[in-house]
């Protein structure tokens, strides 16, 4: 069926691509060294990241938008290919500030693995969304995984320069791969609108508004650990810190790739009880981080942390999915994606400022408040969406 072989060859290229994203991100710091910069590197390089989800955060409902109205895989292509063009600019950088540029320009033109999971729900049966979303988030947590080994071996060996031009032939694979063996069911919109109105319709849309709110707050809490964890680490483990570090990133991808085609088989609970449980079940979690003193503990929660992270996000898309109407999903998800790509900028800003007045603990505690107040919010919707139902009925 064209549904199964457009879910193998997105998931293949998802992979390939996100080894590709994340092998040279953690390599910027010694890139902005070997181009010349050499004081308020660790700035330069938030600058860099932050400027980048910042672009394509603000892109994010244009992209969406345009996809309703020519495809998906246009978008993907346009995406993918756009990158690796801006992959090669950027090894051939010869200062930081051409670099910044460079960066905000991939922003710009960000968005192939959107617009991979676009297609995706687009294209698929509902009855088989949850287990499509699974494999292909198991995929995207796989591709993080090996990114920064990958990249590792490879800046060892030939640098940070060629890597990007290695990164940018990666990417090129995944695209064509993703493009060129997947097919799409293309719905015309039945009323033309501007991009401003398609915001406007997508945010007024009340079951929306509290899915977004709990995506929102997932992604920055998810980026809020990029900036505490190493330090919560350097406190527990003063040796081998950038290892056990690496090692506790890992063990939450690991499990993440593992729950996520799990969570289609539980057909015990709803899609929005699993999303609960786990914004509540990673919250928890958060707090056990913040409060043991075991590296041990520490790995065993990030390990379980990964598993909850996959409920919320397989469930958050399918519920998003499920809440919008076929030839609006592309301007739907475009929305989303803008929310995501704002949490991943305002997380590591909020751990920075959480742990330079309270310490490096308080972030942990800080994120369990917002897994809380998401699953609140969430609970509160469904109690009051169940009542209507009752009174109308």
């Amino acid at each position: 069926m064209q549904w199964q072989k457009n879910l193998w060859a997105l998931s293949i290229g998802v992979f390939i691509s996100n080894v590709s994203f994340t092998m040279i991100m953690p390599f910027f710091p010694d890139f902005f060294k070997e181009l010349g910069l050499k004081e308020n590197i660790s700035l330069w390089t938030g600058i860099a990241i932050s400027l980048s989800f910042l672009a394509s955060g603000a892109m994010a409902p244009v992209w969406g938008s345009l996809s309703d109205r020519y495809g998906k895989r246009i978008m993907l292509a346009r995406s993918g290919y756009g990158m690796v063009v801006v992959l090669i600019l950027m090894g051939f950088a010869t200062n930081h500030w051409q670099f910044l540029v460079y960066r905000i320009l991939n922003g710009l033109l960000a968005g192939f693995i959107p617009a991979s999971i676009m297609l995706t729900v687009s294209n698929t049966p509902q009855q088989k969304m949850g287990y499509a979303l699974g494999i292909l988030n198991t995929s995207i947590a796989l591709g993080g995984i090996m990114g920064p080994f990958i990249g590792g071996a490879l800046v060892q060996y030939t640098g940070v320069r060629i890597s990007l031009f290695l990164a940018a032939a990666f990417l090129s694979g995944g695209t064509t791969l993703s493009v060129f063996f997947s097919r799409e069911k293309i719905i015309r919109q039945t009323e033309k609108t501007t991009i401003a109105q398609d915001i406007k319709i997508v945010l007024r849309h009340r079951t929306l508004q509290v899915y977004f709110f709990c995506m929102f707050i997932f992604q920055m809490v998810m980026f809020m650990f990029m900036t505490s964890l190493p330090l919560r680490v350097a406190e527990l483990a003063p040796t081998n810190t950038q290892l056990v570090t690496g090692i506790l990133f890992s063990l939450t991808g690991i499990s993440l790739a593992l729950g996520s085609p799990a969570v289609s088989r539980i057909t015990r609970f709803s899609y929005g009880m699993l999303l609960l449980g786990g914004l509540l079940f990673s919250g928890t979690l958060c707090v056990a981080q913040g409060i043991t003193g075991s590296v041990l503990i520490l790995g065993a929660a990030r390990f379980l942390f990964g598993f909850s992270n996959a409920a919320i996000s397989v469930s958050g898309h399918v519920l998003i999915t499920e809440s919008s109407e076929e030839e609006m999903r592309g301007r739907v998800f475009g929305v989303l994606n803008a929310f995501t790509n704002f949490g991943a900028v305002i997380g590591p800003l909020m751990a920075g400022i959480m742990g330079e007045h309270w310490g490096n603990v308080s972030s942990f505690h800080g994120s369990a408040v917002l897994f809380f107040l998401a699953a609140y919010v969430l609970y509160r919707f469904s109690h009051g969406s169940r009542k209507t139902i009752e009174v109308q009925g």
